[in-house]
């Protein structure tokens, strides 16, 4: 069994790993790397293989840096199988068009600027016909059913990160190796979600390490943490800003804030508002997938809804959301404020001292959030330069992701497992590497881009 890593090596977006075993060629995730849009461009346009040879893919599940890039293999001339959970399916077919959507857009809005005569139209990464055609691709997996790829067993355990997410592990018939690669590991005890299921064995782990040495608020302290966030902005008589993945961060926000309205620790009148639409769409998913919720989430009568909730449908409603002058909270995406409808509202609202920008999750390098993160003294949004003079407050205690102790404990059942980490950042992967190593593990690799190792 080989491994070649493509993507999110050293950093946190673009997750691509390769594995050859028994003859086949298997991709673990598709994703799109995140960053500015010329050097994403360059990254995500062309693949270090050909797609025609690639046998099957397995998805962990459909956040864009994990998924986005598979219609564009699918252009390429993949035509396989995509294996995955059925609620990442259902998940990643919404995630996939509207990404085909703003590839177009984006694409028809840079052929509109001057450039020189004798440069090429832009072209969209891809359409929303190659998205159709990847959608046609999806395969379904159960949890804990291991699958024959023919000479290859895969097989889904629920990483506790969004909807549908799995962690799996491929093993080699001939040879009995064992391959555990983590996707995103969730947070033990997180809102709506089951616990992550660890493996027990291995020979090889691909690990992410997003938070690698980092420690996350307990979740017990979550919603207080909120709550002050929420009065102190209702106080100023200001508004509060929460850009979130349409998946995952979005729904646990409003479970957060149904729980502090049920304990009167919020105002009840305070309107919020989920402007996106694809996190409307995908909040109808986790409807239909409720079987995957924790005891706690299935035992809520409407979960998602609460007076004073809207979810916003046109452009013009959410439009309308900036002429408001009493305080409100609009949860809009992108969750790293590189697209979406949250782009409007910063762009309106962040230079007023009341308002607040509350940022659930990561902020990867290069994007807006991570520039509002480091509190830049002016910021480009739209276009425009934009003064950041409101509150801006951090809450990794919201994040999807295990935290370092957390991840640690979910790997340590895999001693002495060769381990390669991924999605992190280079001084949160010396961290976790550091953390492996004093742990009892005995080789513990940054992976590289083209790295090439053999389990």
């Amino acid at each position: 069994m080989k491994i070649v890593f493509h993507g999110a090596d050293r950093t946190v977006t673009g997750s691509l790993h390769e594995v050859n075993a028994a003859g086949k060629v298997l991709l673990l995730d598709v994703g799109l790397f995140q960053g500015p849009r010329a050097l994403a461009r360059t990254i995500n346009c062309c693949f270090n293989f050909d797609p025609k040879k690639v046998d099957a893919v397995i998805l962990s599940h459909a956040h864009q840096d994990h998924c986005g890039n598979l219609p564009n293999l699918v252009k390429q001339g993949y035509a396989g199988p995509i294996y995955c959970t059925k609620a990442t399916a259902a998940v990643a077919a919404l995630m996939l068009m509207d990404s085909a959507k703003i590839q177009e857009e984006d694409a028809a809005y840079l052929n509109k600027k001057p450039r020189p005569a004798n440069e090429p139209p832009v072209i969209p990464l891809y359409t929303r016909e190659d998205a159709e055609k990847t959608i046609t691709l999806f395969t379904s997996l159960e949890y804990h059913q291991p699958k024959d790829l023919g000479g290859v067993t895969v097989e889904f355990h629920d990483a506790g990160h969004v909807l549908g997410a799995a962690a799996m592990s491929l093993t080699e018939t001939a040879t009995g190796k064992k391959l555990v690669f983590t996707g995103d590991v969730g947070r033990p005890h997180s809102p709506i979600l089951n616990d992550p299921e660890p493996f027990i064995k291995a020979d090889a782990v691909i690990s992410e390490c997003t938070y690698g040495g980092k420690i996350h608020a307990p979740l017990s302290q979550v919603p207080l943490q909120v709550a002050k966030v929420i009065n102190d902005t209702v106080n100023r008589g200001g508004m509060l800003m929460v850009p979130a993945f349409a998946l995952g961060r979005t729904q646990v926000m409003l479970q957060v804030i149904d729980e502090l309205r049920d304990k009167k620790l919020i105002p009840g009148w305070l309107p919020v508002f989920v402007d996106s639409p694809l996190a409307t769409r995908i909040t109808e998913v986790h409807r239909r997938f409720s079987n995957l919720f924790d005891d706690e989430t299935k035992q809520l009568t409407l979960p998602f809804d609460f007076p004073n909730l809207t979810y916003i449908g046109s452009p013009d409603e959410s439009m309308a959301l900036n002429s408001r002058h009493s305080p409100f909270v609009v949860i809009a995406g992108s969750g790293m404020c590189e697209a979406g409808r949250i782009l409007h509202h910063l762009k309106h609202h962040i230079a007023y001292e009341k308002n607040t920008v509350l940022l659930p999750g990561y902020q990867a390098e290069n994007t807006l959030g991570r520039r509002i993160q480091e509190h830049a003294n002016m910021v480009r949004i739209l276009g425009d330069m934009i003064p950041l003079r409101c509150h801006v407050e951090q809450m990794d205690g919201l994040s999807a992701h295990a935290d370092g102790h957390e991840l640690l404990a979910y790997t340590l059942p895999l001693k002495p497992a060769k381990i390669y980490l991924v999605h992190g950042e280079v001084p949160q992967a010396q961290a976790h590497q550091s953390a492996l190593q004093a742990s009892g593990f005995p080789t513990v690799t940054i992976a590289t881009k083209g790295d090439i190792v053999e389990v």
